[in-house]
């Protein structure tokens, strides 16, 4: 066994930061975050960890990004940006078609 549960986050100055891990986790409750359902393009971004601009009803803090209904990871929600948390070395590095 390499790990055994699921990290919660980490605390990162004043923010409690949640883990990529734990949007993955069927231990994840769905309620617990704000959800944005990505369209494909946009998701697509996402996985490649580029910049994106959520729509402006998307409550400021931790929001859980998703595409199709299925979780993809988190985003700290900044108002006119947010920022993308997806693990730099989960990224897709290829273009995809």
């Amino acid at each position: 066994m390499l790990t055994a549960g699921v990290p919660l986050g980490e605390v990162k100055g004043r923010d409690a930061v949640p883990s990529a891990a734990l949007a993955l986790s069927s231990a994840l409750r769905p309620e617990a975050f704000a959800t944005v359902d990505l369209p494909r393009p946009e998701a697509l971004r996402y996985l490649r960890r580029e910049a994106l601009s959520l729509p402006a009803d998307v409550p400021r803090g931790y929001v859980l990004a998703a595409y199709g209904g299925l979780p993809l990871g988190f985003m700290k929600q900044l108002g006119p940006r947010a920022n993308n948390l997806f693990p730099d070395e989960w990224r897709i590095r290829k273009e995809l078609i």
